[in-house]
């Protein structure tokens, strides 16, 4: 969560228990300076403890805690890398997505706006009422005569009323009343405790909150009257002839409020005893409990104390790590771009140095997984988006589930970044982290670790073939399999409907052979056998300019490395290794070579002039998409559909 928004949490939560407190022993009493004392000490406070920790106070109460084990720990952060995601995949992968966390936010912002114009509005009705208002005196006091039939009030130091619809002696009353609102600075309560509800409007305590606040500065300046010697029952026979009149503008003292009956009782309420006093001071407890569970959180958020099991990472640079300098990554196929290095690359706010410090300071060594004596090199990525959040932390390859988790938390409390550009435009970037859990042990102290050179080796098996393509390319390839194919009717009978993922070879003379679909199911035959039916007329294929590479990367113990990055040197083109390490890769005939590197390995480097022909056939997949529409179709089909995938549409039979 952004930390605006857990600010603002923090402030909201300690606003609800001080009205809590207040509701509970104090609303009663007629301390009304003291009261109005505690309104505004309390926002005061709950705006600036979250800002504020108290560090000593993790120590006195984590003193029952179990010693720490005898081990020392040291987290190494390895040197990062990149690869675009474009917008397409992450379409197909979550096509009925709803942004729960993004909509929540946008509501938030606009009815946070539309409260800012409402309270800008009722500002500028002050300045106009003013604008239309003649300046006179009366009883030395200097006050705005009202046109309309509105409510005396007053705002800062300016008094509206109109004097024509009330007698001498009310009008006195009114001036003292208002005055006292005046003299004792009443707005700034008001504009206070508004200003709290700008960004609080969803907390019904702030309204409450309001309420009482306002309450007690009537309870004040009707103190205020009653203290010049006016009569009590005059004065609450004007209040009552008032109750009907218009309320100019909500955030001003109204000399006339809707809750008149709390007002004559509470001027018609004995002294409250001195004693009572005492209640107030358990506002202190409140306060130390909230700067104590604010001091708590904040601990949770660094690394914890050399008395505790701590973390102690060691930052290593790029050049420090292992030396390689990957180019940017374009995947050939289905319209897709995957890019290792952007032409603008995301940055951390403040920069590596400021994102390695983050992690430094950020990262713990799990307890068990230290007690375990685990430990090991976690390979993570997560996306930078377009708008700089961090997204899709994922851990590549792990040691432990502890550990795993503890890289993917601290990589989730990264702020937002400046989001990486590709030809002018924003994209989103995957970038891939790993972070190095060490254990040392009988050591006297915390010793951080020099950096070190990885410099383990990969293995690349791969071979090149001719690269064969449609007559005319895949536009004509799309328009010869639309204006061929048709939905079965026995399967529109049956309401058959689903994807189908068939896929062909194309041999070295162009023609197509062993087509098939994968997963093929006996209940979808009908279609099935349709889009076989198609591949197999297709005309023979033309072979171009390219040649097709195709290999395998592994590690030093020949297993798979998944995500290496597999680039034509020279150029910005390339792909990535999948799960089994496997790539094919389009090139330009020639003399032309590939670089494959990988976190923590160096990069290695083949000559398409050194691989061998295959011999083999070029594998091509082709996606199909069948869906029924219409009155005799009960559920039409909604489950993904690739983006290159060929949409047939039926109509349903009744």
């Amino acid at each position: 969560m952004h930390p605006i928004f857990i600010y603002i949490i923090q402030v909201n939560c300690a606003l609800v228990l001080f009205y809590l407190l207040y509701a509970t022993l104090c609303k009663r009493d007629k301390f009304l300076i003291i009261r109005r004392f505690y309104f505004i000490s309390t926002i005061v406070f709950s705006l600036v403890y979250p800002l504020f920790v108290v560090p000593g106070l993790m120590d006195v109460l984590s003193f029952g805690a179990n010693e720490p084990a005898a081990a020392e720990t040291a987290v190494l952060i390895e040197a990062p890398t990149f690869e675009m995601v474009t917008e397409g995949q992450a379409a197909a992968a979550d096509l009925f997505h709803i942004p729960w966390k993004e909509l929540s936010v946008i509501m938030y912002i606009a009815v946070t706006l539309f409260f800012i114009f409402r309270f800008l509005w009722q500002l500028a009705s002050i300045l106009r009422i003013r604008m239309k208002s003649k300046k006179i005196i009366v009883a030395d006091v200097e006050i705005y005569n009202l046109k309309n039939d509105q409510t005396p009030f007053s705002f800062f130091g300016m008094i509206f009323i109109n004097s024509k619809m009330h007698s001498e002696e009310e009008l006195a009353q009114i001036i003292i009343h208002e005055h006292t609102h005046v003299r004792e600075k009443h707005s700034l309560d008001i504009m206070l405790i508004e200003t709290i509800l700008l960004f609080s409007w969803w907390n019904p305590f702030v309204w409450l909150l309001k309420r009482e606040m306002a309450m007690n500065l009537e309870y004040l300046a009707d103190s205020g009257v009653l203290r010049e010697g006016v009569d009590s029952k005059d004065y609450q026979y004007h209040l009552l002839r008032l109750t009907y009149h218009e309320t100019a503008v909500q955030i001003v003292n109204n000399f006339n409020v809707s809750q008149l009956k709390q007002r004559i009782m509470m001027m018609n309420k004995t002294r409250s005893s001195t004693l009572k006093l005492a209640k107030y001071l358990l506002m202190l407890p409140l306060v130390f409990l909230l700067v104590t569970a604010n001091s708590l959180y904040a601990a949770q958020q660094e690394p914890m104390s050399d008395e505790a099991v701590a973390t102690l990472p060691t930052i290593a640079s790029d050049e420090e790590i292992f030396s390689q300098d990957p180019p940017p990554v374009k995947k050939e196929g289905a319209g897709e771009e995957i890019f290792v290095v952007v032409e603008n690359q995301p940055e951390f706010p403040g920069g590596q140095e400021a994102m390695m410090q983050f992690l430094a300071d950020s990262i713990r060594y799990p307890r068990e997984s230290m007690e375990k004596g685990v430990q090991g090199r976690v390979i993570c990525n997560f996306v930078v988006m377009k708008d700089g959040s961090v997204s899709d932390v994922q851990v590549v390859r792990g040691v432990d589930s502890l550990i795993d988790a503890e890289a993917v938390r601290v990589l989730k409390l990264m702020p937002d970044w400046k989001p990486g550009t590709q030809r002018g435009k924003k994209v989103n970037v995957r970038y891939t982290l790993p972070v190095v859990f060490r254990l040392l042990k009988n050591e006297p102290k915390i010793v951080i670790d020099e950096p070190k050179q990885i410099s383990e080796a990969m293995s690349v098996e791969a071979q090149v073939q001719p690269h064969f393509t449609f007559p005319g390319g895949q536009k004509e390839m799309m328009r010869f399999v639309s204006e061929k194919i048709k939905y079965p009717a026995v399967a529109q009978e049956k309401g058959l409907q689903g994807l189908v993922n068939a896929s062909f070879r194309v041999n070295n003379a162009g023609k197509i052979t062993g087509a098939e679909v994968i997963d093929a199911s006996e209940e979808m035959s009908a279609l099935n056998n349709e889009v076989l039916r198609i591949i197999r007329e297709m005309p023979q294929w033309e072979k171009d300019e390219f040649v097709l590479v195709s290999g395998r990367v592994t590690d030093s113990n020949s297993q798979p490395l998944q995500g290496a990055a597999v680039i034509i040197k020279g150029t910005n083109e390339g792909t990535i290794t999948d799960a089994r390490g496997g790539f094919q890769l389009k090139v330009p005939a020639g003399e032309a070579s590939l670089a494959i590197s990988f976190v923590g390995y160096k990069t290695e480097s083949v000559a398409l002039s050194t691989l061998k022909p295959s011999g083999g056939e070029m594998v091509t997949s082709l996606p199909f998409v069948f869906k029924l529409q219409g009155d005799g179709t009960s559920k039409s089909y909604a489950g993904p559909i690739p983006e290159n995938a060929v949409v047939v549409v039926g109509y349903g039979v009744q």
